[in-house]
């Protein structure tokens, strides 16, 4: 009998904790359908308006693993603007100097890089326009992304 009674509290606690990991990964699917979590297997871009002129461009590393970017020199990320209809009126590398140096960023699992564009030394004029970022490294992925925007 008490053998059988041991079997049966073993066989509860076992039981018990599977029903315990499968309650964690059902809120981890919650948090990634929030944009939260990681989703694995990509890098995500973004390119957000933090105020009329200023946008953040972040690339977020939602894999399992570090990523490593390898890059020909210190530029990191570019960026054009554009009219409406497509016309290219800037471009960042177009008008920056960049060391030319072999370099890299790794990006562990959750973290981000975040550059900050600053438009308001191109003088724009009343209008709509499309701002492009990309990243600059030597292979793969440029994690571009763009946003349309108005200056009033």
């Amino acid at each position: 009998m008490r053998k059988l009674l041991m079997v049966l509290l073993l066989g509860i606690l076992v039981s018990g904790c599977g029903t315990e990991n499968r309650v964690n990964n059902n809120q981890n699917d919650v948090k990634n359908e929030g944009g939260q979590g990681i989703v694995a297997g990509e890098m995500a871009a973004s390119l957000k308006e933090e105020s009329p002129l200023i946008f953040q461009y972040e690339v977020k590393n939602q894999t399992e693993e570090e990523i490593t970017l390898e890059f020909t020199s210190s530029q990191r990320f570019d960026y054009s603007v554009k009219t409406k209809d497509g016309k290219e009126i800037f471009l960042f590398s177009s008008v920056a100097s960049f060391l030319q140096a072999l370099g890299e960023e790794k990006v562990k699992q959750g973290e981000s890089l975040t550059y900050e564009i600053d438009l308001h030394e191109l003088s724009l004029g009343k209008g709509e326009y499309i701002l492009t970022a990309w990243m600059t490294p030597k292979d793969g992925k440029k994690y571009e992304v763009t946003k349309e925007f108005t200056v009033e």
